[in-house]
């Protein structure tokens, strides 16, 4: 299933990231790069989405393109 999940680093810029985990482990991998969990945004995506065309289309992050959280302070919203 398809997990989309709004995340904010301690400036407070907000990103996105698309994953296949669980909802739980998504939360724990980003804190553990240092973002804080913000919501989830399921319900707006389709079951035609994906993790590959939400990064591609819209930018998202993934758990493979996902920096650490201090290498985006400074940068604008993520």
């Amino acid at each position: 299933m398809l997990n989309v999940l709004l995340i904010a680093n301690e400036c407070g810029h907000t990103g996105m990231i698309a994953a296949t985990i669980p909802q739980k482990k998504l939360i724990d991998f980003v804190e553990d790069k240092g973002y804080e969990a913000v919501e989830f945004q399921n319900e707006d995506y389709s079951k035609e989405d994906t993790v590959e065309s939400l990064r591609k289309e819209c930018g998202y992050f993934t758990l493979q393109t996902l920096p650490d959280s201090e290498e985006t302070i400074g940068y604008g919203s993520y």
